[in-house]
């Protein structure tokens, strides 16, 4: 059969996507990382986000060499060797592809762990970390016997037997997107109860909800899936770079909520509200921060507020990580039974008056005295 010239550079444009993330996604994890260190905030969800980077770097390096042996070529266009080839490195792709997207979420998941408190959300996240490590544990292992014996997958002559792959990816791809739209739900009612402004809700809103674009890139991937099941199997990349766009835009993602802290530190009216008596200007003094056991004034009052304290700070400081940012759901939503009050107070240090925000966090009723 004469060779089609035509689909020679089929695969331009996963070639470049490839490229360009495998520039801006280490980047992105990076900066996560020294917003971790600086904030001394370092966690699991951290380690999870790196190894998603790993994962999707492995995933763009096997696409770009696939693409140098043929990938987005007519099969009959390619010898036995090149074939070979690029079949094993759709092989790998498919597990590396399931690793990204499953650590993805985790870590994303483990960040929900880390600022709600919660025991009816931790335990939906708990489940929802269970559900998708063990169907990506059993997808992966699916993937990698989807063919008896193993070297069926990119040795199609061989005697043997493979599973249907297009309905395994139309499962997972299912999978993928009920699960992207529970996490995506997941902190939205906990943003609503915020008592915040109408401005850092919406921020808040827009920081979880950047997700929505990964759930996004899934459905188009599982439209793309159709065309897998096309024979000329290293002709019709557009499944693949979906894929691609999918796995590294969710890395992107999960690294943004992490970075508020490390872009209020330049940006120090982002995201935050304060007032002052002074045309907003700020004092040169560090905000004051209050220990469980040190009395606040009632200046608005006249008197001291009595009680157990849970917490007490100055809000609208640039250095507000995302735990601070929501840290206040613990005295609206626990299940310690804590209330959460915010008044307004002015604070004088030698002479230099400072108004903002004090957080109070668990503490009863009967502790709070009357406020007007």
């Amino acid at each position: 059969m004469t060779a089609d010239l035509s689909d020679i550079h089929h695969a331009d444009y996963e070639k470049e996507a490839c490229i360009i993330f495998c520039v801006i996604v280490p980047f992105f994890v990076f900066v996560r990382f020294w917003s971790r260190i600086l904030a001394k905030q370092l966690g699991s969800d951290d380690w999870a986000a790196l190894i998603s980077l790993f994962t999707a770097l492995c995933s763009n390096i096997q696409t770009l060499v696939a693409i140098s042996y043929g990938w987005g070529r007519h099969k009959q266009n390619l010898n036995k060797e090149q074939l070979r080839i690029v079949l094993i490195l759709h092989w790998t792709f498919q597990i590396t592809y399931k690793l990204t997207v499953a650590f993805n979420k985790v870590s994303i998941l483990l960040l929900y762990l880390r600022i709600m408190p919660q025991r009816a959300y931790r335990m939906t996240i708990y489940g929802l970390l269970i559900t998708v490590g063990l169907f990506s544990f059993s997808t992966s292992i699916a993937g990698i016997l989807q063919c008896v014996p193993v070297a069926k997958a990119w040795q199609k002559n061989m005697p043997g037997y493979c599973y249907d792959l297009v309905k395994a990816w139309y499962a997972n791809a299912i999978f993928s997107i009920i699960t992207d739209i529970a996490i995506l739900c997941l902190p939205m009612h906990m943003v609503y109860k915020l008592q915040r402004s109408r401005r850092e809700k919406f921020l808040l809103y827009g920081i979880f909800g950047i997700g929505a674009f990964v759930t996004f890139t899934s459905i188009m991937r599982m439209f793309a899936l159709k065309s897998a099941k096309n024979p000329d199997v290293t002709y019709d990349v557009n499944s693949g770079f979906w894929s691609v766009i999918e796995t590294n835009v969710g890395v992107i993602c999960i690294c943004l909520p992490p970075l508020r802290s490390l872009i209020t530190k330049y940006v120090p009216n982002f995201g935050t509200t304060r007032s002052g008596r002074s045309g907003g200007s700020k004092s040169s003094y560090p905000p004051p921060s209050y220990s469980n056991s040190t009395p606040v004034q009632n200046t608005i009052g006249g008197g001291p507020i009595e009680g157990s304290w849970g917490t007490a700070r100055v809000r609208g400081s640039a250095g507000d990580s995302e735990e601070e940012l929501v840290a206040d759901l613990e005295g609206n939503l626990s299940d310690r039974g804590g209330i959460r009050k915010t008044m307004e107070v002015h604070l004088t240090t030698g002479g230099v008056e400072d108004a903002g925000e004090i957080e109070l966090g668990h503490w009863s009723k009967s502790d709070v005295s009357k406020q007007h």
